[in-house]
């Protein structure tokens, strides 16, 4: 298989996958929850819960008889992973308070699980496994990151049918943004539920505004300012060491 042949199989499964994605979700899932959500009057909050959570059964589901990428799931159980994780936890707990806790782990989980097995374990697997596949080098590793990024990033323009541009747009751009840090949690720990865990309490933060004191308002500032440093220094570190995804993904190449 040449080069060309290969790329053009890369671009045709992504667009697929994202193709099937959006039809399934926006045209059959939608329709389904909207029917149940007359049928059985449901509140808004819990009829986009289940679609978010149909979407992640969508993504699997695709995955398994389409795109077929491999999905890194097994921890290595390093200290560095386990401080990671205890920091995860630490963040969460100051906000346990908050009068919408239910609505708050709702929006941690449907932006959580689906978001990341779409974007980051299917979309930037598959850009990985195809850049990556004459050897590491950190430019690469970048491009693929870059560019799953920005396809999920984009794919909320389908958002245009019931918001305006303006928010739309800003939508795409926090997305882009935030997608880095999830990204290279996933890269460097080569575990999706680091990522999936990450994006959690994002959500999560951002939606338990009922929290108040001092102890959730230097959590939420140590949580911001830790995103930031985790992308610029985990983009830096990989000039040199190789991180455990890509390891993974030479290895099944190989």
């Amino acid at each position: 298989m040449t080069e060309q042949t290969t790329f053009k199989k890369l671009i045709t499964l992504t667009i697929s996958f994202i193709v099937l994605d959006l039809v399934v979700q926006h045209i059959m899932v939608y329709q389904a929850v909207n029917w149940a959500f007359y049928q059985f009057n449901l509140d808004q909050f819990t009829a986009q819960f289940i679609s978010k959570m149909t979407e992640l059964i969508v993504v699997l589901g695709i995955n398994a008889f389409v795109t077929k990428q491999k999905i890194y799931l097994k921890p290595r159980f390093t200290r560095l992973e386990a401080l990671y994780w205890l920091f995860m936890v630490a963040v969460v707990i100051p906000f346990l308070s908050a009068d919408n806790l239910l609505e708050a782990v709702g929006t941690g989980l449907m932006g959580g699980f689906p978001e990341e097995f779409l974007a980051r374990a299917v979309l930037m697997g598959m850009f990985l496994t195809y850049l990556l596949k004459g050897g590491y080098r950190r430019h690469q590793l970048v491009k693929g990151i870059l560019y799953a990024d920005l396809a999920f990033a984009l794919m909320h323009f389908t958002n245009l049918t019931h918001a305006p541009f303006s928010y739309v747009l800003v939508q795409s751009v926090l997305a882009f943004i935030a997608g880095l840090a999830y990204a290279a949690i996933y890269v460097q720990t080569g575990n999706i539920w680091s990522a999936v865990a990450l994006h959690f309490v994002d959500d999560f933060v951002l939606t338990a505004n009922a929290a108040t004191g001092d102890l959730a308002m230097y959590a939420n500032a140590a949580f911001s300012h830790f995103k930031i440093v985790l992308v610029i220094v985990l983009f830096l570190y990989w000039k040199k060491h190789e991180p455990e995804l890509s390891r993974r993904i030479r290895h099944i190449n190989d």
